[in-house]
């Protein structure tokens, strides 16, 4: 059915002519803006996620930390504008009384690890912005006399391709103020303090010429050598084949050159500049090892070296206001190094500045490049004298945007499946289409319409949902919001088999000149979630079994009510698919004590918490129990409950795990992890499972392992090592629904929490390609962090969880940090959803002896918490509050007693999260499952492994006696699933001397399934154990399999 979806087109056609950009706005402070004008946006980061190619982003005055305070910008596409020194309201501009900042602060976790300002694209345009990087330098001492060495660090603008740099401050960056390649234009700009050069021209087109034009560069350092005639401490670097016209600029005060040339001169220019007591020359060049020195007396060597223009160059005193503080230090430093400029021009420079003369005895300062202050180097461009006429000057900035576009008109595309037309394209040539794809790598794109211009634009694969080997070339406008969504998630699917990861897609369908024949323009592409479009795949209907009863201490049961179990392995190892298990309060031991179960059949559940009778299920009020216990003799250790084989929709549901007897405690009653049982207590991979009701209390190493497709709600999780829960990606894309658990008291293996490093400490950890909807939890005490996280934010919703007292952070992922500073930017790390999250005390009751140690050790150790809000916890429970100075004490994780995990529910009335008791009225519905007794007709191997002697008994019960050898992926029956069947080479009873061995299908979550699951393989030769399979002979020497017992 054609259904026609309206929405603004985000083209104007299948042409692709340059169209109007588009203005955004920014205001610091203005939160939820949309980035229009009346509604700025609060972040550059915030515009640049939303602009396309052409865009102008005006950025009032302010301070900008950027996404998660990591201090960094990234322009991606062509002919942007990043314009800033707005007033708040955007009517005037002047970058320099009204500077647009962008910084980093030194407390924030997330540091910077590029320029502060990346710019991708080519012909982009960066006005007015101002960069002060000392918050990010690293300093010798608290008075930041200097700075720390470091081979290498980051530049303040960092220019990829020709763009333009014009009206910016940039003072005290990492190490360059501008790295640029040849072909730009950097104008007007104020450059103070930089290590090695303020600006670094690279040579990557000979032909191509950087215009540098008025600019005021000063105090470029040398760590190394000042004054010595080394590259470093260089205002402008022009690198091999690299050429700039370089004019009306003041460059001063750089510890070698003003200019420093790595090769020939001839396409360069040296025009109207003024030179001011550079220590080592203005003019330095080095070409095929031929130096050229042209300092303050042999200025008339610029003749000489080759240069395409020279005209007007001067050396004059500048008189900028620097700051007299700042200049004290640096000049007691430098006068006191080898070079051109001596101790009389010193003097007379600080006599200037207002500074007592240095004589001879003088204490030499020796810092590198500590810190101007801001505000003061915005006076040399705003306190300016008229001369020298070279260098940065306050310009009158005009003010104007585009005039907002009208409305375009509502498009309308029409549903479709890229299966129903990608071999017959011509069928859908020109219509506009909307369709669900997986997208994979890069595709060539020599075959798209003539109309589209191949250099303006890029393309990759479409494929079809299901993975069956169809698809499109799609392609897309370079700069476009296309490209932004289909660059960052192509990749992930290499274009074989079914996809996890699915995009809607709207454009216009084509048929192209290349293979695959069909292309497809698009439009706009975004993420595709089943569950908020309301189409997710509904989970398959449960089988229904039988009921099973457990009661600890009973004896000859048969697993019915009124004769149960003793141990819940009893009807574990006689289930099917679809059974329930009912246990009893009590301690459960497994078989032979270990203290181990296995879930080893689909949708079989197991209920804990009833009373002695059946009568009642409270979980926490009828603790069932699962341990090994303290007479054990044998090896402990290893998963107490686990999932073995195909144990989808696997129910675990009000139990108490406890490891305390298998963990190995000193006498101080720290965990000691030789000894330690360091398996996990819980691990469960397949889809549909659920653990629910459930307390994981004194694990060694690690709480539960879960995947997606599951559901972990309202379990307690308390006084784990490692990680409370690992949540993988198992066996489904559908997201894992993690719903009021209290996670608590979270220990790092190694002693090195509060740090953000060592072994775990953690509540969750998520791993990638998990999604997971995470919602009404309690995380509160890890040692390290509340979450880490390696998943795609846009796979998961975060919604009205409560954190407290996480010592690192509350969300780590390598490149990004969330914590109790910043917990304010959460909706910008990007999630699906974050609402409802909050740092709040819950006030959980705690064993007060227990959490007395916890305080000891970790309360004196400085970190994120602070000693008041360690108080606040006490107080709550009633505890006395703990003086300041002390001296930590060596505690890791004593164990807890289970009991008073069941009184772990949140006093604080503001606290809706976390888990609470559950109590139900006890109810069974499972089936009486009627035993079949089929007589089968005995037949011998030399019938079976003939086809033709095998195929008469097509559609027969019959029996044959085989050995039994490993699980195949051979399926040749279609009415046999292999999403419901698994199928075994059966052989002869001589092995591979008796023939080829026949196929045996078996319904899974059978008896019969058990059956051949634990027979004992057979290999090459004669088989150990022989076994009488009995069933439906099908055509093909297959066998239906029914029953297996064991041969005599």
């Amino acid at each position: 059915m054609l259904q026609m979806i309206l929405l603004a087109a985000l083209s104007l056609g299948a042409v692709s002519s340059a169209v109007a950009g588009q203005d955004w706005f920014v205001r610091a402070g203005s939160d939820g803006g949309d980035g229009s004008q009346s509604k700025p946006f609060n972040d550059p980061w915030q515009a640049l996620e939303k602009c396309q190619a052409g865009d102008r982003i005006h950025l009032a005055e302010g301070r900008y930390f950027g996404r998660l305070g990591v201090g960094m910008w990234e322009i991606p596409f062509d002919r942007l504008e990043l314009l800033g020194g707005y007033t708040a309201d955007f009517s005037q501009r002047n970058p320099w009384a009204r500077p647009s900042q962008l910084l980093w602060e030194k407390d924030s976790k997330n540091r910077p690890n590029e320029a502060r300002l990346l710019v991708r694209g080519k012909e982009v345009v960066i006005d007015g912005i101002t960069i002060d990087m000392r918050s990010h330098n690293e300093y010798v001492d608290p008075q930041e006399s200097g700075r720390k060495e470091r081979n290498i660090d980051y530049a303040a603008i960092s220019l990829l391709h020709p763009s333009t740099v014009r009206n910016c401050v940039i003072v005290n960056p990492g190490q360059e103020c501008v790295v640029t390649p040849s072909g730009s234009t950097i104008e007007n700009n104020l450059f103070v303090n930089a290590l090695v050069y303020a600006v670094k021209v690279n040579g990557s087109d000979p032909k191509a010429v950087a215009l540098i034009k008025d600019n005021t560069i000063l105090f470029t350092w040398d760590n190394k050598s000042p004054g010595k005639g080394s590259y470093r401490g260089s205002g402008i670097y022009l690198g091999q084949k690299a050429n700039a016209d370089i004019r009306g600029n003041l460059l001063a005060h750089n510890d070698n050159a003003a200019v420093y040339s790595n090769g020939v001169l001839d396409r360069s220019s040296l025009t109207k500049n003024v030179f001011a007591m550079n220590l080592f020359a203005n003019l330095l060049s080095d070409t095929d090892g031929v130096k050229a020195v042209v300092d303050d007396s042999t200025m008339e060597l610029l003749e000489e070296v080759g240069l395409k223009a020279l005209d007007g160059n001067l050396i004059a005193p500048h008189e900028l206001p620097l700051d007299a503080a700042w200049l004290d230090l640096y000049s007691k430093r430098t006068a006191s190094q080898p070079g051109k400029v001596v101790m009389d021009d010193w003097n007379q420079f600080r006599q200037l500045a207002g500074l007592p003369l240095l004589g001879t005895g003088y204490q030499v300062a020796s810092g590198i490049a500590p810190p101007y202050p801001l505000e003061k180097a915005l006076q040399l461009v705003l306190s300016r004298k008229a001369t020298p006429a070279a260098g940065a000057r306050v310009r009158e900035l005009a003010v104007s945007f585009s005039a907002a576009a009208a409305p375009a008109e509502a498009k309308s595309y029409a549903k479709s499946d890229l299966q129903t037309w990608h071999r017959s394209p011509e069928t859908v040539n020109g219509q506009a289409l909307e369709m669900i794809v997986a997208i994979s790598g890069v595709a060539n794109i020599n075959g798209i319409p003539a109309q589209f211009k191949k250099e303006e634009h890029e393309g990759l694969f479409l494929h079809d949902t299901e993975g069956k080997d169809c698809r499109v070339t799609g392609f897309f406008k370079k700069g476009s919001a296309a490209e932004r969504v289909a660059k960052a998630d192509s990749g992930y699917y290499s274009g074989s088999g079914k996809p996890q990861r699915l995009h809607l897609v709207r454009g216009v369908a084509y048929q192209i000149a290349s293979y695959p024949k069909g292309g497809f323009f698009i439009e706009s592409i975004e993420r595709y979630d089943p569950s908020a479009a309301g189409s997710a795949v509904a989970a398959k209907a449960r089988p229904q079994g039988r009921d099973w009863f457990v009661r600890a201490g009973s004896t000859g049961g048969d697993g019915s009510k009124e004769k149960p179990f003793r141990d819940p392995f009893q009807a574990l190892e006689k289930c099917e698919s679809g059974d329930a298990i009912h246990v009893a309060e009590g301690e459960y031991h497994g078989k032979l004590k270990i203290g181990r179960w296995k879930i080893e059949m689909p949708y079989i559940a197991l209920y804990g918490g009833y009373d002695a009778q059946f009568t009642e299920r409270a979980p926490w009020a009828h603790p069932t129990r699962l341990l090994c216990p303290a007479d054990f003799k044998g090896t402990r250790g290893g998963l107490t409950l686990e999932g073995d084989g195909d144990h989808t929709g696997a129910i675990i549901d009000g139990f108490i795990f406890d490891k305390r007897l298998n963990n190995n405690y000193g006498p101080d009653k720290n965990l000691i992890d030789t000894f330690t049982d360091h398996s996990p207590q819980l691990s469960l991979n397949r889809p549909e499972c659920v653990v629910r009701n459930c307390v994981f209390v004194n694990g060694g190493e690690d709480g539960i392992i879960v995947a997606n497709g599951q559901v972990v709600e309202n379990n307690i999780l308390m006084n784990n090592v490692g990680r409370a829960i690992s949540m993988r990606s198992g066996h489904t894309t559908a997201p894992i629904v993690l719903r009021n658990n209290t996670i608590l008291f979270c220990w790092e293996r190694a002693g090195r929490f509060g740090k953000g490093m060592g072994f775990g400490g953690e509540g969750l950890a998520i791993e990638s390609q998990v999604r997971a909807t995470i919602d009404g939890n309690i995380i509160q005490f890890a040692d390290n962090n509340a979450i880490r996280f390696n998943a795609d934010p846009k796979d998961v919703r975060l919604t009205n969880n409560v954190f407290a007292q996480n010592l690192w952070a509350i969300i780590y992922r390598t490149e990004n940090i969330i914590d109790d500073a910043n917990f304010r930017m959460l909706g910008d790390f990007g999630f699906a959803a974050s609402n409802g999250n909050q740092i709040l005390m819950p006030g959980i009751p705690l064993d007060r002896a227990w959490f007395q140690l916890y305080c000891e050790r970790t309360a004196y150790v400085p970190g994120k918490v602070k000693m008041d809000d360690w108080n606040k916890v006490r107080e709550i429970l009633g505890e006395p509050v703990l003086a300041t100075g002390g001296q930590p004490a060596s505690v890791r994780s004593p164990a807890y007693d289970w009991q008073q995990t069941l009184v772990m529910v949140p006093k604080n009335p503001e606290c809706k999260a976390g888990a609470r008791p559950f109590q139900e009225a006890a109810k069974f519905t499972g089936i009486t499952r009627e035993v079949v007794n089929h007589e089968y007709q005995e037949v011998p191997w030399e019938t079976a492994k003939s086809a033709g002697s095998w195929a008469p008994l097509d559609g027969q019960r019959v029996a044959v006696k085989v050995g039994v050898q490993e699980l195949t992926n051979n399926f040749k029956l279609e009415d046999i699933k292999k999403e419901e069947y698994d199928a075994y080479y059966l052989c002869s009873p001589e092995g591979l001397d008796g023939g080829l061995p026949m196929l045996g299908y078996v319904k899974r979550g059978t008896a019969a399934e058990r059956g051949l699951r634990t027979a004992k393989m057979a290999s090459r030769g004669a088989p150990d154990q022989l076994y009488l399979v009995s069933g439906v002979a099908r055509k093909d020497r297959v066998l239906i399999v029914e029953s297996v017992s064991k041969a005599d």
